[in-house]
């Protein structure tokens, strides 16, 4: 995996573990501040919310990066070495089409919600939401084409299922 690859994946992780932490902050403060203090915070909702699917985005480059996407290679592990790397470079043209394109709509969406505000945060852009996503997106795209003839990390090694 070269330098670029490795800095994405790991600033990608930080962030995802950052926000994945946020959202467990929020969901505990809403807790406790409902529950136990009866007085509900309003804002806390929409944070955690936000915060985990901005998460999920953050997540895509080190998964892919790991060979932790879902993927059917059944198929792709019957064919011979060469046809499997012509294969998989096909299913990463289409990976990199499709999500490409999604983070095309996420800039479109940033720029359109500029204006737009957070419900319980006032000050806070939604357009952010869609920022991060477009970055995310973008970087996976970046990773997929820096990673274009390495089949192992489209279609990781299988895994023995761990013994009970």
């Amino acid at each position: 995996m070269n330098k670029v690859s490795s800095f994405l994946a790991a600033a990608w992780l930080g962030i995802a573990v950052t926000l994945l932490s946020i959202t467990v902050v929020t969901v505990l403060a809403q807790v406790i501040t409902r529950y136990i203090l009866g007085i509900p915070l309003p804002w806390t909702e929409e944070v955690s919310r936000l915060s985990l699917v901005c998460s999920v985005y953050a997540g895509t480059v080190p998964a892919y990066l790991r060979g932790e996407h879902i993927v059917v290679d059944f198929f792709a592990r019957q064919l011979p070495n060469r046809i499997m790397l012509v294969y998989v470079m096909f299913l990463k043209a289409i990976t990199c089409s499709v999500i490409g394109y999604i983070a095309w709509g996420a800039y479109l969406q940033m720029h359109a919600t500029t204006n737009m505000m957070l419900i319980a945060l006032p000050k806070v852009s939604i357009s952010l939401v869609y920022g991060l996503q477009f970055l995310a997106l973008t970087s996976l795209v970046l990773v997929i084409i820096l990673t274009w003839n390495r089949v192992e990390t489209y279609l990781p090694d299988p895994k023995e299922p761990e013994e009970l």
